[in-house]
């Protein structure tokens, strides 16, 4: 039920063992949509512990972040497996992604001011950092949906787009390292999300987003580059 453009941190760390929550999700009568809607739930939790501002807090939102990812997992693996999937299940999948990340930083920066001065968990006003976090994930997702939105770079219809050009098999050996080091570099949901966990639960909220900076700034690179290389070498659209 795992998905080829599932990422590594969604392959190795959740994807064997998700398979079988969804199996028990459907023996239960659980629909897909219930699966988001608990994974938000965890997610929104998440940034309440993440706002108060202790050490306690910021392992348990890290905890619970993890959770949501592994929910937000299941309920694509329990829509193929009943065959229920729907535009609607798959549009509030991406918006819930988006809630749950954002609610994520607003937590941590609200955890950032409230701890207790000179605990390691207090890092001072970290918004403009959060804020850039933030408009720097936007700007990611605009160069991917708008290229899809073009016809993935092979001048189809949008219906018609290319798979995403981090996919495929991976191989053996070397080459399956450096498919998963091409997975990894473009640091998709999974991986942000265990970023966000590791480093809030051991750290504090002004390390965690200038990690996302940073990775978050060469996955940006590394994407435009590849869209743009894509656009460049696809064929010509066929005149109307």
């Amino acid at each position: 039920m795992l998905k080829p453009a599932d990422g590594l941190f969604a392959t190795y760390a959740v994807g064997g063992y998700s398979p079988a929550i969804a199996r028990w999700a459907a023996e239960r009568g659980l629909t897909p949509n219930t699966v988001t809607a608990m994974s938000l739930g965890s997610a929104l939790l998440a940034a309440v512990w993440f706002a108060g501002g202790t050490r306690g807090g910021m392992v348990a939102g890290g905890l619970l972040l993890y959770l949501a990812f592994v929910l937000d997992c299941v309920d694509g693996q329990l829509a193929r497996l009943t065959r229920s999937e729907t535009p609607l299940g798959a549009w509030l999948d991406a918006i819930s992604d988006r809630i749950k990340e954002y609610a994520a930083y607003f937590g941590l920066a609200v955890g950032s001011t409230t701890a207790a001065a000179g605990s390691l968990v207090h890092s001072g006003n970290v918004w403009g950092l959060a804020t850039a976090a933030m408009v720097l994930q936007a700007i990611r997702h605009l160069i991917g949906f708008s290229f899809l939105e073009r016809g993935g770079g092979t001048g189809a219809p949008p219906t018609e787009a290319a798979p995403d050009p981090y996919s495929g098999t991976g191989g053996d050996g070397r080459d399956r390292a450096l498919y998963w080091a091409r997975k990894a570099i473009v640091l998709p949901i999974g991986e942000r999300f265990a970023l966000i966990s590791v480093t809030a639960a051991v750290t504090n909220a002004r390390v965690t987003f200038l990690a996302l900076l940073a990775w978050g700034g060469v996955a940006a690179a590394y994407g435009l580059a590849v869209r743009m290389n894509q656009a460049l070498r696809a064929p010509k659209a066929a005149a109307p």
